[in-house]
């Protein structure tokens, strides 16, 4: 489906149709890819594959209250932190599915112009594919974190309400900057190539290379470095969150970075092409 001036919600004023505005432009083309993308079976299954962790777990904490009430006496096992390194993962490549087809498709189908003839620019393209990605990867971080908030509140009462939503608040925190991580480090990638094969080959590199650089590096010399590769930083930041990690705000600063990294690449690419 070619990009229309309809789907930006151009509004009707005194003298003919006025120009949206970037905030609805950029919800328009993220919604039409996340539409676009909820069509394909592959992303389907992605999808499903990422919701089932939180039941599993929720399952896991169900069986401890169980198993505390029959024996009289507490497990201390918290499947939290080790539950959410392992979600990161299906959602990882729940974004591989979602972000590296996205700017490589339009630029083989040579359809960027399209979006020079309405009123899209380079900045609401970008954002708007960015967000197309990272919109849905959130929500499936965020999930996980309320289903614990509420049961921890109000099944297994370890909590009180502000406890509750301060573990909401940190999950939502690193779901944030994970998402806007992935997104940059998947639709970036897919910005610099014509082919959604490469596009993924690009974005794996970049997903674990620098991290095992750094680690080399580190091990070499027998020094603690700060996380550069996007999956040590991911596990750095939940740590520092959850647990009482150390490198939380270099975990941060690295994936909005690649975030950031992502989304200049890409407006950067389709500004040279996007030309009516």
């Amino acid at each position: 489906m070619n990009p229309g001036a309809s789907e930006y919600g151009a509004v009707r004023t005194f003298g003919g149709r006025a120009a949206p505005s970037g905030s609805r432009i950029i919800a328009a083309i993220a919604r039409r890819e996340i539409l676009l993308a909820s069509r394909r079976k592959l992303v389907r299954l992605l999808f499903l594959f990422s919701v089932l962790p939180p039941i599993i777990l929720t399952v896991i904490i169900l069986v401890r209250i169980f198993a505390e009430q029959m024996t009289n006496a507490k497990l201390g096992f918290d499947p939290l932190l080790p539950f959410l390194h392992f979600q990161t993962i299906p959602v990882a490549v729940l974004a591989f599915g979602l972000g590296t087809p996205l700017v490589a498709q339009d630029r083989a189908e040579d359809v960027l112009f399209l979006y020079a003839t309405r009123p899209v620019s380079p900045w609401h393209y970008g954002l708007g594919k960015m967000l197309a990605v990272a919109l849905p990867c959130f929500a499936l971080l965020l999930f996980p974190g309320l289903v614990i908030g509420i049961l921890r509140l109000g099944i297994t009462r370890e909590v009180d309400t502000a406890a509750a939503i301060a573990l909401v608040a940190k999950i939502g925190f690193a779901g944030l900057v994970v998402a806007w991580g992935y997104a940059g480090l998947t639709v970036g990638p897919s910005a610099l190539t014509k082919r959604a094969r490469w596009a993924q080959l690009l974005s794996f590199a970049l997903f674990l290379i620098p991290g095992f650089v750094v680690s080399a590096v580190g091990q070499l010399t027998g020094t603690d470095l700060p996380p550069a590769g996007a999956a040590t930083a991911i596990t750095e930041l939940l740590t520092a969150l959850l647990d009482d990690g150390k490198w939380g705000v270099a975990s941060t600063l690295v994936l909005v970075g690649y975030g950031f990294l992502g989304y200049w690449i890409t407006t950067a690419r389709v500004k040279r092409e996007m030309i009516p």
